[in-house]
């Protein structure tokens, strides 16, 4: 018996939902990097969740701390972190975080944690929290890019620690 195409598709729809769906670490939430073209950030209550599951993956952690006012931000939002190669670089290779430093949640004391000024401003660290890398002020998709292929090869190559417990 075949399938009718309405079944069918409501089953492809199903199993995307379910492929797509975040996958859970204590308070993680990490969509799998096949699911979107963009780079995938990671929902989390705490950094320190967010180390811990960096731990775990071992993974250097990608913090993009940003304020939603702020032009050069939005096109970084719009025009960087929707590009393929970026995106599936560090949706493979870091655990990315997205730090909105622009009200007073938690993540304005993260800002004040790293001495974060000026948005955008994009830190590397490992899991322990320890910077291996800052860049302030916008960047391009290739600025982007060239500073994870250059702190993965250095990882790779144990000229840095990803600061595993």
């Amino acid at each position: 018996m075949i399938p009718s195409s309405k079944s069918f598709l409501a089953g492809v729809t199903l199993c995307a939902f379910l492929c797509c769906s975040p996958k859970p670490y204590t308070k993680v939430m990490v969509r799998p990097a096949s699911c979107s073209q963009d780079v995938q950030f990671a929902d989390c209550a705490s950094l320190g969740h967010l180390l811990e599951f960096a731990d775990l993956m071992k993974k250097p952690v990608f913090l993009y701390f940003y304020a939603p006012w702020i032009e050069s931000c939005k096109r970084m939002d719009q025009y960087v972190y929707t590009q393929d190669e970026l995106a599936s670089y560090f949706n493979n290779h870091f655990i990315n975080y997205k730090v909105n430093a622009g009200d007073t949640s938690p993540d304005a004391a993260l800002a004040d944690r790293y001495g974060v000024t000026s948005f955008p401003t994009l830190l590397f660290v490992d899991s322990k929290g320890k910077i291996m890398k800052r860049h302030e002020g916008p960047a391009t998709a290739a600025q982007v890019l060239e500073m994870g292929y250059y702190l993965h090869d250095a990882v790779e190559k144990e000229m840095v620690s990803l600061g595993s417990h």
